[in-house]
């Protein structure tokens, strides 16, 4: 992984080492985001690193996410989950679906966190079986 073509800042930085508390794992980097596996129970989500210039945390996490696992996300103080996709070519481990374009793109569900302390909370609830 090549940190020196796109750098993490002091934030990126500060929630990898995080999500590195709770077993993840950084697994892939690029421009606009950051891809964090936990390899024990396979989840994967993505850091938008273009909210995270904006001192905004938005973890983009599986569409297909089991209900029960969203409930307990939305529950949690801090967190909200948007009610609509959103699409990026980056998240190359996500399914695709046809949006406005023509070809089929990578989507995702987007959380956005209040805070470091939030952020930490889906981390743990998506890793847990």
């Amino acid at each position: 992984m090549n940190l020196a073509k796109h750098p993490l800042t002091e934030l990126e930085q500060r929630l990898i080492d995080v999500a590195s508390g709770q077993g993840y794992e950084l697994t892939h980097l690029l421009k606009y985001v950051c891809e964090i596996g936990h390899p024990r129970s396979c989840v994967t989500i993505y850091l938008d690193r273009e909210r995270a210039i904006r001192q905004v945390i938005k973890v983009l996490i599986h569409p297909e996410t089991p209900f029960g696992k969203l409930e307990a996300i939305e529950a949690a103080q801090g967190l909200s989950i948007s009610s609509d996709f959103c699409h990026n070519s980056n998240l190359r481990r996500f399914p695709k679906r046809l949006n406005n374009g023509k070809a089929e793109i990578p989507f995702a569900r987007s959380v956005e966190c209040a805070d470091i302390t939030a952020f930490d909370r889906p981390l743990q609830t998506l890793a847990t079986e």
